[in-house]
């Protein structure tokens, strides 16, 4: 007598699945559509990810691209135990005629990614859909010089907003103006007023619901001497807020990143801090590499609790334990330009979440 597997069982076992697996078995039978494409069951198969370490490693992936070419590429984090790593091409022609491609930030698999200043679009690269959201330009009309306007690029951060269950983007723009572009309303809202000055146009970090960047407060004195602060963007108030650093005299600091869920202060030299309990001063923690460098970007942990990080442009996997560095090679990237990498986490999460035209994508 033939056993069937009860839906629950079958849920269970779909959840533990790589986002490929799970879009080919929306061909098995329309209920498995139904059921993969439900909101319930991506949320839940994204939250597997967030509560399991081992699932969250699995599915966990770099994105890169070269400087030289817009085309987009991913490894496998599974990979970085070789020192020599074959990046993976990623269909996404949409990028192929914009030569300024730029990653702004991903959360919960979706990245969005700059196609030239004004240009931004959202995608989820795991399940590679045909179609991708293009955000709504935003033009102001502000009485200011056009060499202000093409010397100072606007400032974008990507994040999600929990308490409304919405995706966001912050613009600052003009040194002084902010807009926030919500993915439910798919319109964008005028926000707090800008009145720190910026070192660069780096994209802001997200953590715990808000964007944060290495700001200076004030107008009038000389940039290099103000004081760095770490200011955050909180999307469900709507305005800027400061995190205490882990120490005043800060003038090499222009960044921070994130590294296990843990906000980090980036200097130069030799080490970085690491901020174990969010908000709180007193949980700074000290972390010293022996890899000199001039600037460093976190990306992940690794299964084995190995740091996969950014270092003077080249990616080093760091093994805090025995205080050990190796160099990883990537090959398969047409081109020999500067390579720009990001992060995310494979998931079913859809651009289209509240069924907005999107654009259509094709060769």
């Amino acid at each position: 007598m033939q056993s069937k597997l009860s839906s629950d069982i079958i849920v269970e076992i779909l959840m533990r699945l790589p986002v490929k697996s799970i879009c080919r078995f929306k061909c098995v039978c329309k209920l498995w559509c139904l059921l993969i494409s439900d909101p319930t069951f991506i949320k839940r198969h994204l939250n597997l990810a967030i509560i399991d370490k081992d699932i969250e490693h699995q599915r966990q992936k770099p994105i890169l691209r070269s400087s030289s070419t817009p085309s987009l590429y991913h490894v496998e984090c599974d990979a970085m135990t070789s020192n020599d790593v074959m990046a993976v091409k990623l269909h996404f022609p949409l990028i192929s005629s914009f030569d300024k491609v730029k990653f702004i930030g991903s959360f919960n698999g979706l990245l969005c990614i700059s196609l030239e200043p004004e240009k931004l679009v959202l995608f989820n690269p795991a399940t590679r859909e045909q179609k991708v959201k293009r955000i709504p330009n935003l033009y102001i009309d502000i009485n200011r010089s056009l060499d202000d306007r093409v010397s100072r690029p606007p400032i974008y951060g990507f994040g999600y907003d929990h308490s409304f269950d919405d995706y966001n983007v912050v613009k600052i723009m003009y040194e002084s103006i902010v807009y926030v572009y919500s993915l439910k309303t798919d319109t964008w809202r005028r926000a707090q007023r800008f009145s720190y000055r910026r070192f660069n146009s780096d994209s802001g970090v997200h953590l715990n619901g808000a964007v944060h960047w290495v700001f200076a407060r004030g107008k009038d004195s000389p940039l290099v001497s103000m004081p760095r602060l770490i200011v955050a963007f909180d999307f469900a108030e709507g305005k800027f807020r400061e995190l205490p650093r882990p120490y005043d005299d800060a003038e090499n600091v222009t960044a921070v990143g994130v590294l296990g869920g843990c906000l980090c202060w980036l200097g130069e030299q030799q080490d970085f801090w690491v901020m174990k309990e969010y908000g709180v001063k007193e949980s700074w923690t000290k972390v010293v590499i022996g890899v000199p460098f001039l600037n460093l970007r976190p990306l992940c942990f690794l299964k084995n609790d190995e740091a996969l990080l950014v270092i003077n442009e080249g990616l080093i996997v760091y093994n805090p334990r025995e205080d050990t560095h190796r160099e990883i090679v990537i090959h398969g990237i047409n081109g020999r330009g500067k390579l720009e990498i990001e992060t995310y986490v494979e998931s079913l999460v859809s651009p289209n979440v509240w069924n907005w035209e999107l654009k259509e994508i094709s060769d």
